[in-house]
């Protein structure tokens, strides 16, 4: 029995122990989780009981029944029976019995007081305060500083051997001067500190970083721009000033003279160029006095003409040229949304390898107003369109009502025809459709009709069908139809127009089978215009009809829809050239891709044609976008981001082009805007760019330039660099609008004829 008995104190021991250990290590947890000062200063509120109880001992009810259950207890150590804060701190339930030999208790205050100082700014804020005596210490004092050997280091408020009973000295709550320190210090005094007011100070400075950053790239851009202007005069002045002294007849005061010269003066203009200046200016005039487009209606009645008509055919009779002048002209009409351009100029092409003289009317011009009305595929002249214009201009003046822009250069148009004798005139019909000025020509028996879509300049409907019933209102009783329109509601209504008027509707061949058709002419079609891919049958149909009527000689076997190409056709597809559309220009490191896409369709050929010619290569890429107006400007840039990857995204105000040249600031506005409309403009693509780039998870790379020239400079200076021997080439897509390829296009023309030989 009695051997039993040791053993079983021994497991009640342990057992007692581990329970101890048990709990005290839950408070320990629980103070650490919550940051209540109630729970974080135990030790205090417990100082205070303790000294307001009677001096007696508590060690000694734990020692008597203690007794009563073992046998032989061997005496405490002094410090614990010194220490009742210790005895307080680790058993505050009623005392039990204890192992004979002193446990070492582990230190967990301070180990969370060094815990809490790494994680809590609030703990380092009270660690500050007691170093510097204001508040205690968060755990209790060592052993080799105990109250015992140490009767002074007493913590405030705490009973000593010394003034044991004694009433505590007053002093402030810690807790108190720790909020007042927290309000007043500041918040990143202690590294890592983190608070409220940093985060809010931090989205504060990061909401208008951008624009800051945008505000001062300006400026550097400015002060470079003109330092650059500065540097180029100085150069100037240097060469001038070389050449006088090396000239033997120059005199030598010129020579030793050392006052700045004023900058070589721009070349001045020819009169002839000057009256073609003022011609343009009155006929933009005009423009104010467009109608707006509408939707197309059914008429009552076949012998109703439209009001356009009626007053453009005024205008032709007024003008010298008659109705029966007008239909000795053959005519080939192309209507559509997008693409009737390109068709017209495929069109005349084709036909001027088959020997016809050909007369066009497109809109709208990309660098002067005079390429609107081509003969033989040259632009009239500049004394040319000047004679014609103040002849119509004069004839007209008394009308009334004073007829609009279109209605003159239609007018105009059928005079350079009927003087230069051409053998076909190729129209390009406007947005309006059947209320359009090219409707005169009545008598058209070639029609062709492109793709079709939205569009932002007119307000034909709001739905395809209503587009599609606008666009099919050209139709005529004896004209042969053709068209790729691929939609199936436009197909539709296309369909019963033409069956309403009594024709047929043709629908032409796709890109496809010319290849497969003759596979001659695979080769031939893969190095075309990518405009071809997308116009070049319906173009090719509408030559081998006319061809038919007027020169059969030329396509004898061919059939309706023949996919065979005549020599001729195959001479047209090869020479055609369009600047402006899928246009690709090389100057030293940039592989310049430009296209004026301005609408959905427009703008996803554009994307696929640059990742078809650009998917292969390692090189960075470049965006430069501008939009005239935002009517789609964020859905443009949408089906840009979809499928292509770019470096950069950079964006610029509308450049201040007119008639293929840069306007001077005494002209007109200057090519550096700050705060004006067009630079806000800018801004705000680049901000759709941004917000983009957020949606997708992307880095955002937008920039902002102050002109093209800027836009170039930068490039060059960020990745101009040579490396081994070899600069870093770039590919830069230019879309948008056609005043922004324009204007790259004379920018290029400039670096190349200035640098030749890069």
């Amino acid at each position: 029995m009695h051997s039993v008995l040791p053993l079983m104190y021994r497991r009640r021991s342990s057992h007692l122990k581990a329970l101890q250990w048990t709990i005290q290590s839950s408070q320990n947890f629980f103070k650490m989780s919550f940051k209540a000062p109630s729970i974080k200063l135990p030790k205090a509120a417990a100082i205070k009981e303790l000294a307001n109880k009677p001096t007696q001992p508590q060690s000694q009810p734990s020692q008597s029944q203690s007794s009563a259950t073992q046998p032989t207890k061997p005496p405490q150590p002094a410090e614990i029976k010194k220490n009742p804060l210790t005895m307080g701190a680790i058993s505050p339930a009623p005392p039990t019995p204890i192992s004979p030999k002193p446990s070492v208790q582990p230190k967990i205050p301070d180990q969370r007081a060094k815990w809490m100082a790494k994680v809590s700014p609030e703990s380092q804020r009270k660690a500050k305060l007691a170093a510097a005596g204001g508040s205690p210490p968060s755990g209790p004092p060592k052993n080799q500083f105990s109250q015992a050997n140490n009767p002074s280091f007493a913590m405030p408020g705490q009973s000593s051997p010394a003034n044991f009973g004694a009433a505590p000295k007053a002093q402030g709550s810690w807790q108190q001067k720790v909020e007042k320190s927290a309000e007043n210090e500041d918040s990143g005094a202690f590294k890592g500190a983190s608070s409220e007011s940093q985060r809010k100070n931090w989205m504060n400075r990061m909401q208008g970083s951008q624009q800051r950053k945008q505000n001062q790239w300006l400026k550097e851009m400015q002060a470079k721009q003109q330092a650059g202007k500065d540097i180029q005069a100085q150069k100037m002045q240097k060469m001038e000033s070389q050449k006088t002294t090396t000239s033997p007849a120059a005199p030598l005061k010129e020579a030793s003279s050392s006052t700045p010269q004023p900058a070589e003066k721009p070349e001045e203009k020819s009169p002839e160029h000057l009256a073609y200046l003022d011609a343009i200016r009155q006929l933009n005039s005009y423009q104010v006095l467009e109608p707006t487009s509408g939707r197309a209606t059914t008429k009552s009645s076949r012998k109703e003409q439209d009001p356009v008509i009626e007053q453009t055919l005024e205008c032709l009779e007024k003008s010298g040229l008659t109705k029966k002048d007008l239909k000795a002209i053959p005519v080939i009409q192309v209507a559509g949304s997008k693409g009737r351009g390109s068709t017209c100029a495929i069109v005349e092409s084709v036909l001027r390898c088959h020997g016809v003289k050909t007369g066009v009317l497109s809109s709208p011009h990309l660098f002067v107003t005079s390429e609107r009305i081509r003969i033989d595929g040259e632009p009239l002249s500049d004394v040319q369109f000047t004679e014609l214009f103040w002849k119509i201009n004069t004839d007209l003046a008394n009308m009334q009502p004073t007829p609009s822009y279109n209605k003159i250069m239609t007018v105009m148009a059928f005079h350079a025809f009927h003087q230069a004798g051409v053998e076909v005139a190729i129209l390009e019909v406007g947005n309006a459709g059947a209320s359009d000025a090219t409707n005169i020509a009545s008598h058209a028996q070639t029609i062709g009709i492109t793709t079709l879509g939205w569009e932002q300049s007119s307000n034909l409907g709001n739905s395809l069908r209503d587009i599609a019933w606008a666009k099919a209102s050209i139709m005529k009783p004896e004209a042969n139809i053709y068209t790729n329109v691929t939609q199936t509601e436009c197909c539709e209504v296309l369909a019963q127009k033409a069956k309403q008027i009594g024709v047929e509707l043709r629908r032409v061949p796709t890109f496809n089978d010319y290849i497969e058709g003759d596979m001659n002419n695979k080769l031939l079609m893969n190095k075309a215009n990518y405009s071809m891919r997308l116009n070049g049958s319906l173009a090719v149909q509408l030559a081998y009809d006319f061809l038919k009527r007027h020169k059969p000689e030329y396509v004898v076997g061919l059939e309706h829809n023949s996919t065979l190409l005549t020599p001729g056709a195959s001479r047209g597809i090869e020479i055609f050239e369009q600047p402006g559309h899928f246009d690709f220009m090389r100057h030293d490191m940039f592989n310049v891709y430009l296209d004026s896409a301005d609408t959905f369709e427009s703008m996803m050929a554009c994307r696929d044609w640059f990742y078809t010619r650009t998917r292969a290569n390692r090189q960075p890429k470049i965006l430069l976008f501008n939009k005239v107006n935002e009517f789609n400007a964020k859905d443009l840039l949408t089906i840009i981001s979809s499928n292509l990857r770019f470096e950069e995204a950079c964006f610029v105000p509308s450049p201040n082009y007119f008639e293929g040249e840069f306007l001077a600031e005494e002209d007109g506005k200057a090519m550096v805007w700050h705060g004006m409309e067009e630079l806000q403009r800018a801004k705000r693509n680049a901000g759709n760019w941004r917000a983009l780039c957020e949606e997708n998870g992307k880095r955002d790379n937008s920039q902002l330039s102050i002109s093209i020239n800027a836009f170039f400079e930068y490039l060059t200076n960020k990745y101009g660099k040579q490396k081994y021997g070899m600069k870093n080439e770039l590919d830069i897509l230019v879309t948008g609008s056609r005043q922004l390829v324009a204007a790259t296009i004379s920018c290029l023309r400039k670096m190349k004829s200035s640098n030749p030989w890069q």
